[in-house]
C-alpha cells in the first residue's frame, strides 16, 4: 500500500484540482493521501477535511503547535498506513504521473528509495530563471557532499520510501528546515539503494512559492547541524554571538550609567559597583529578547511564557551575573583599566549562562 504525503501551508486553491488528479493516477492502486497542514491562515485544513468528506483515501492532519516542512512530512509518515511512503508538494509542480514509477521501483524491491530528480538525465527544472538556477545548483552541490548516498538531486521534494528504511532513520533524524530527503540521505546507511526518475519541475498551480530567504537560512543551518554541530552546537555559536554582542551593550550601558553617577567626579567603588550592576541587568534584558527571537526561535516563548521565561532567564543568569561582577570587581580593585575589568568580568558569564538557560529557559 502507498501512503501519500502532502505538506500543506496556504495551499487552499490547490487541493480541488490536484486531489482528483491523484486519485485517478492511482485508481488501481492500494492508497491513502494523507494532508499535513500547518494550521494554514488560508484554513488549507478546512478545504482538505471538507473534500476528505467525499473521498473515502483521504486524510487531514491540522498540526495546531509545530511549523516546518520536514517534521510536517514526518508526522505524516508516523500516521501511515502503508509499506511505502512518498511525498510530493500540493502546487501541482511535482509530476503526478510519476507516482506509479516511484511506488514501482521502491514497493518492487529495486531500491529503498526512489527520488523524482531535476538534474539526473531526462530531467529539468523547467521555466527556472538563472539566477535560481545557480542558486540551486549550487546548494545541491554542498547537499551531495553530507549525503551517505548517491543521488543527483538530494534536495527533491517528489520521492518514496520504504517503511522500513525510514523507521530504522528515525531516530537519527534532525527535522529541521525544508528538505526531509536530504536529512534522510544524511543519514540512511551507505548500503542504502536509491534510483532516480527523471521528471520536469512544473509551474505553480495557485498560491506563491515557500522558497524565502527564511528557508535558505534554515538549509545553512542544516549544513553546519550534520557537520560542525555535531561537535560545537549552533544554538551555542549563537548564544555566544548574542553574548558577545551584549557584551558591547553592558559597556555601552556602564558608560552611561557610571558618567551619571560620577557627575564629573572619580568615580568610587560603589559608583562603579552600582554601575556594573544596572549595566548587567541591561545587557540581560538585551540578551533575553534576542535570544528568544533568534537563537532558541524553534521554541520561541510567546505571550505570558515568555514573561516567566524572563524570570527564568535573570535566574539563570543570577550567578553569571554574581561571577561577573565578582571579576570585574577584583580588577577594578587590582587598578584594571575600568572597560578591561568590566570586559573579563561580562566574558566569564557565557558559558554558564548558555548552559543553565538551556535547561531552564528553553526547553528543547
Amino acid at each position: 500500500m502507498l501512503s501519500l504525503i502532502l505538506p500543506t501551508y496556504n495551499e487552499s486553491e490547490n487541493l480541488p484540482e490536484l486531489l482528483p488528479r491523484i486519485r485517478e493516477i492511482l485508481s488501481n492502486t492500494p492508497h491513502e493521501i494523507i494532508i499535513v497542514d500547518d494550521d494554514s491562515p488560508d484554513e488549507t485544513w478546512r478545504v482538505g477535511q471538507e473534500l476528505a468528506q467525499d473521498m473515502e483515501d483521504v486524510h487531514v492532519i491540522r498540526r495546531i503547535d509545530r511549523r516546518g516542512l520536514s517534521s510536517a512530512v514526518i508526522d505524516g509518515f508516523l500516521a501511515a498506513k502503508g509499506d511505502v511512503f512518498a511525498v510530493m508538494d500540493a502546487d501541482g509542480q511535482h509530476d503526478t504521473a510519476l507516482l506509479h514509477q516511484l511506488y514501482a521501483n521502491v514497493s518492487g524491491g529495486d531500491s529503498e528509495i526512489a527520488i523524482g530528480s531535476r538534474y539526473t538525465t531526462g530531467g529539468s527544472v523547467g521555466s527556472w530563471d538563472e539566477r535560481r538556477y545557480l542558486l540551486s545548483r549550487i546548494a545541491t552541490w554542498l547537499a551531495i557532499k553530507i549525503c551517505a548516498v548517491n543521488a543527483s538531486d538530494p534536495m527533491s521534494g517528489f520521492f518514496a520510501i520504504k517503511r522500513k528504511t525510514f523507521e530504522e532513520v528515525l531516530p537519527r533524524l534532525n527535522p529541521k528546515g525544508f528538505k526531509i530527503l536530504l536529512d534522510l540521505l544524511v543519514h540512511v546507511p551507505k548500503s542504502t539503494t536509491v534510483s532516480e526518475v527523471p521528471f520536469t519541475f512544473g509551474i505553480r498551480m495557485h498560491g506563491e512559492s515557500k522558497l524565502s530567504r527564511r528557508v535558505q537560512i534554515e538549509f545553512l543551518e542544516y549544513l553546519y547541524d550534520v557537520t560542525i554541530g555535531r561537535y560545537l552546537p549552533l544554538t551555542f555559536i549563537k548564544f555566544c554571538i548574542v553574548g558577545t554582542l551584549g557584551v558591547f551593550v553592558h559597556l555601552a550601558a556602564y558608560m552611561v550609567i557610571s558618567q551619571l553617577l560620577a557627575d564629573g567626579e572619580q568615580l568610587n567603588l560603589y559608583g562603579f559597583s552600582l554601575a556594573v550592576v544596572g549595566a548587567t541587568e541591561t545587557a540581560v534584558i538585551f540578551n533575553y529578547l534576542l535570544n528568544n527571537v533568534w537563537t532558541f526561535a524553534h521554541v520561541r516563548l510567546r505571550g505570558a511564557a515568555a514573561i516567566i521565561g524572563f524570570f527564568k532567564f535573570n535566574l539563570a543568569c543570577a550567578f553569571g551575573a554574581l561571577a561577573n561582577y565578582a571579576v570585574a570587581a577584583f580588577l577594578f580593585s587590582l587598578g584594571w583599566v575600568e572597560i578591561a575589568a568590566v570586559f573579563l568580568g561580562a566574558m566569564t558569564s557565557v558559558i554558564w549562562n548558555y548552559a543553565m538557560n538551556k535547561l531552564l529557559t528553553w526547553k528543547e
